[in-house]
Order: C-alpha cells, then sequence, then structure tokens
C-alpha cells in the first residue's frame, strides 16, 4: 500500500494521546475500537494501525519516555516516519484530545478552514475585536432563544448553577435544523464551558433520571463533579427539556 501520509501519521499520534489520557484519568480503552475507527475514517486496515501503535511506542521508548501497555514497541519504522512520528509527538499541538469520530472530523475540518481564511490573525485590532464579539453573539445562540432560555431557568445554568448572565448561553439538545429548533423544549441554558462539552458529547443528561452524565476521560477533571448531580429544571414544567432530544444526543456519545 502507497506510503502514510502525515495527516494518517498525526491522526495515529492524536488517537495514541488519546488513550494515555483516558489511561490517566482510569478510563478503559478499547484500543481495537480505536483501530476500527482510525480504519473507517482514513483507510488501511485496523491491524495497519495497531501497528503503527507499536511505531509510536518504539519512538517513545527511543526518546525514553514511558509507551502505553499492550503495546510493545515495534523498531521496523522506517527512516521517514521514524522522524516525522518523533516530531508528531515532541509538537506542543499534539495535545491529548478527548474529542473522536466524526464531531472529531469536523473540528479539524473548520480549523483548517479558519487557518486557510486567517481568521485566527486579523489584520489589525479593530477587525480583532470584531471577531471575537461575533463569535460570542453566534455562540450565544439566537437573541430570542437565549432569552425565552434565561427566563425559563431563571437566568442559572442548569447544571452548575452559575448566575453569570454574559457566561450563560443556549444550547440547542438536538443540533439546529430550523426555527423549529428554537423550541425551549430543545435548549439549555449553559455555561459557556459546559456548552462547549456538551456540543462536543463530552457531557449529557440521562433521559431517564435527569442526571448529568461526564464522560470517564472527564471524571478526574474540574468537570467529573457534575457527573450524576440532577440537572436543574426550568421554572415551568411546559419548558422542561424533551426527553426524546436528550435520549438523541445521549446516543451520540461514544462512551
Amino acid at each position: 500500500m502507497n506510503e502514510w501520509t502525515e495527516d494518517e501519521l498525526a491522526a495515529a499520534v492524536d488517537a495514541y494521546r488519546q488513550m494515555e489520557a483516558q489511561l490517566a484519568s482510569g478510563s478503559k480503552i478499547e484500543k481495537a475500537n480505536v483501530y476500527r475507527e482510525l480504519a473507517a475514517l482514513h483507510g488501511r486496515t485496523p491491524k495497519a494501525w495497531e501497528y503503527r501503535m507499536q511505531n509510536i511506542s518504539y519512538v517513545l521508548e527511543q526518546a525514553g519516555e514511558d509507551w502505553l501497555p499492550g503495546l510493545r514497541p515495534a523498531a521496523n519504522v522506517g527512516t521517514r516516519v521514524e522522524a516525522l512520528l518523533a516530531r508528531m509527538l515532541s509538537d506542543s499541538t499534539a495535545v491529548a484530545s478527548l474529542v473522536s469520530g466524526p464531531t472529531k472530523e469536523l473540528l479539524e475540518r473548520e480549523a483548517k478552514a479558519a487557518e486557510a481564511s486567517e481568521s485566527f490573525s486579523p489584520s489589525d485590532a479593530v477587525d480583532d475585536r470584531r471577531r471575537v464579539l461575533a463569535s460570542i453573539v453566534r455562540r450565544r445562540g439566537q437573541p430570542a432563544f437565549r432569552s425565552a432560555l434565561l427566563q425559563a431557568y431563571g437566568g442559572r445554568c442548569a447544571m452548575t448553577g452559575c448566575d453569570v448572565t454574559d457566561a450563560l448561553e443556549a444550547a440547542h439538545i438536538h443540533p439546529y435544523f430550523g426555527p423549529a429548533s428554537n423550541a425551549v423544549s430543545n435548549g439549555l441554558l449553559l455555561r459557556a464551558d459546559v456548552h462547549t462539552l456538551f456540543d462536543l458529547y463530552l457531557v449529557a443528561v440521562s433521559p431517564d433520571s435527569l442526571r448529568i452524565a461526564v464522560a470517564p476521560a472527564l471524571a478526574r477533571s474540574a468537570y467529573g463533579e457534575l457527573d450524576g448531580r440532577e440537572l436543574t429544571p426550568p421554572i415551568s414544567t411546559e419548558h422542561s427539556p424533551s426527553v426524546d432530544s436528550l435520549a438523541d444526543h445521549r446516543s451520540r456519545c461514544a462512551w
């Protein structure tokens, strides 16, 4: 088969770092699932991805670093690939991410598009501030939808209880697909950081118990304390979040 591309090697390194993060948090690592997911996203066989992980273990061993248990170092890397892996592993941008699958793919595409359009490096301070404020407005959601959620939840985050209005955003439970999506029952008022984790499917709500569920990889983080906490209900039951929408969102979480 053709030589491995830098994108494929980067995907392998990122997946390896994710498994390291999961292990560090005490979560169980399903290596076989990781290999299958990589094969589905990038091609090649799951076995090829497993062997590439062993190559990564070899590069880490050569650098005097620990490698993942069960991924015994395989030295048959090749000079070119070994050099690329070494660079990627030492690159500060290869930070472990807890996001995977289609969500991660979409994030990467958007990041590349932003870099290509120089959205991360505006030309002047005025433009910079305009971009930042525009981003905040978009993130908060449509004004009418956000206003309705602020009223429904009494100006408090449904998960953390935060009452700082400027930090609260209108989160769609089921992704936006038109004006009908802006029903209060399809929304949650969330603090900005929790909204991000909710959209990344790292935080969810169990539809049966209406209790917050946190991804295992976040269990030992500051967000671990949210796990099992009861979701704060809206002031009026008519604005209660849709159980069907919550179930759909939970089903998209890969944990």
